[in-house]
Formats: structure tokens, sequence, C-alpha cells
């Protein structure tokens, strides 16, 4: 044996949710090195994106670059998404090719990113965008500005429905959240002046109460005396009704809908709920 090489190799993908340009990195940390294993250096590198992208800019070249113990190793390329508007998923990886002066044959090495990366333009009134697809996202909602709101969603979690621990999916495309909205909050529960009956899981759920199924349920101080929406009911299926005030509610509606589009959670897609 010659020797040995020993190091950690990092791919590290980025983007943002209101622009197009994909970042992909290839860094190497080299920690230890024992006899002739400090005469490999790199013979050449290559990054790839497939799907709709194209390298813009140039790449940082490691070629020639000693890999010895203590150094740590960088390379970097850039891709514009080359959608239009519906979503498409990229994926990126790096090739790398290293060699010794006592070894004949070049060795090969492949490094694949840990998401795929999707973009797209979906939201008219919202810039195009990426999302690392296999990364959660949660939106979450303060008790103070949204105390009755909070409470609501708290106790609907603690009842065990959705949202939590497992997430929520927004709609499938042909699905209506008017269907889950009156079945939750059908027009005989009687509304107090002021106060308009709030829904969980979100009417713009899979898990909705005309979609997800189940029986209802609402808690104390939700102002609902009805027989079919017992108070203490427990369980993941199901959906809970809860008369919280007008101006709440439809605040907490509006964020949802802000963080649909700047998350960039599209239809079908999974997220999570939290009370701050």
């Amino acid at each position: 044996m010659l020797g040995t090489l020993t190091g950690t190799v990092y791919v590290y993908q980025y983007s943002a949710t209101n622009q197009t340009r994909i970042g992909n990195q290839l860094t190497m940390v080299i920690s230890k090195t024992t006899g002739t294993g400090n005469k490999f250096s790199i013979a050449g590198t290559s990054p790839k994106c497939t799907g709709n992208c194209s390298r813009t800019g140039s790449v940082t070249s490691l070629a020639g670059k000693a890999m010895q113990a203590g150094k740590t190793l960088s390379a970097e390329s850039y891709y514009n998404w080359t959608g239009k508007t519906t979503r498409s998923s990229q994926s990126l990886s790096w090739n790398l090719t290293v060699k010794h002066p006592k070894v004949a044959q070049i060795l090969p090495f492949s490094y694949a990113g840990a998401s795929p990366v999707r973009c797209d333009k979906e939201y008219k009134s919202y810039s195009a965008g990426c999302i690392m697809t296999k990364g959660q996202v949660a939106i979450g909602y303060d008790k103070g500005p949204y105390p009755s709101f909070a409470r609501h969603v708290s106790e609907a979690q603690k009842s065990g429905l959705p949202g939590k621990t497992t997430a929520l999916k927004r709609l499938k495309a042909g699905q209506s959240s008017a269907k889950n909205r009156s079945k939750a909050c059908p027009s005989r529960l009687k509304r107090p002046s002021g106060l308009s009956c709030d829904e969980y899981p979100f009417a713009s759920t899979q898990q909705g109460a005309y979609y997800g199924g189940g029986a209802g349920r609402t808690f104390s101080k939700c102002n609902i005396a009805d027989k079919s929406y017992p108070v203490g009911a427990k369980g993941a299926k199901g959906y809970s009704a809860c008369m919280i005030p007008q101006k709440e509610n439809s605040a907490a509606g509006s964020d949802l809908s802000k963080f649909f589009k700047e998350s960039r959670v599209l239809t079908g897609d999974p997220f999570y709920v939290q009370i701050l």
C-alpha cells in the first residue's frame, strides 16, 4: 500500500424562493494522510445540472490542487432555471477525478446533491423562484396577534389532528377549498356577533373536512353547541371548528396565502403549522 488519504466531501446547493439562480458547491476537507497519501492531487472537477437549467458564469477549477492534510478545497458553479411557468425539478452533482504519481489510472468519484431543486413561476403575482424539495417548510403563528386562532389550532393539534408533527398537504389541482369549508363550518352553526367559523385542518388542505373525512369536534370557549361537534374528541382523522374573532380569522387566512406564495408551497405540497 502506497498510503491513505482521509477526508470529507460536502455538496452544497442553494437558491432562493424569489430567484431562479441555482448554486452548486463542492467542498473537500482533507483531514489525514499516511505514507504517500499526501501526493494525491485533483485531476479535474466537472459540475452537472440535469433538468431545465443552463450554466452561467465560470466554474472554479480545482485541477492540479494538492490534496494534503489540513487543506480545504472548494469549487462552485451556477445555473439559471430555463423553465417557463410550470414547476420542474433539477438535480445537481459533481464528478471528481483524482490522480497519484505512482498510480497509472485516474480515480473517478461522483457526488450528488441531497435534494432536487424545484423551480416554478406558477404564481402570476410573484416572481419565479426555487426550493429544495426535501426541505421541510412551516408557517408559524404568534399567539400575540392571534390569541383565539392560535388557541384553536393548538387544541386541535393536541387532540390528534395533523399539522404539527405530521404534515398537512395543499389541495390537489381540481379540489375545492369551499367543499372543505362548508363541511367544517355549515351554515347551521350559529355565528355570534363579531365571530366567524374557523376550521382546522385548513380548508386549503387535503386533510380538510370534506377530503380528509372523519367526524367534527370542537373545544371549550369555541361557542359551538352542536351534537355533531363534541368537546373532547380525539384522533388523527376528522376536523374541528371554532368561533373566533372575524378580523383575526381573516388575517390568519391572509398570512397563510402569503406563506404559500413566498415559500412556494404549491398544489399537493406538504407543510407544517407551528404555534409560537
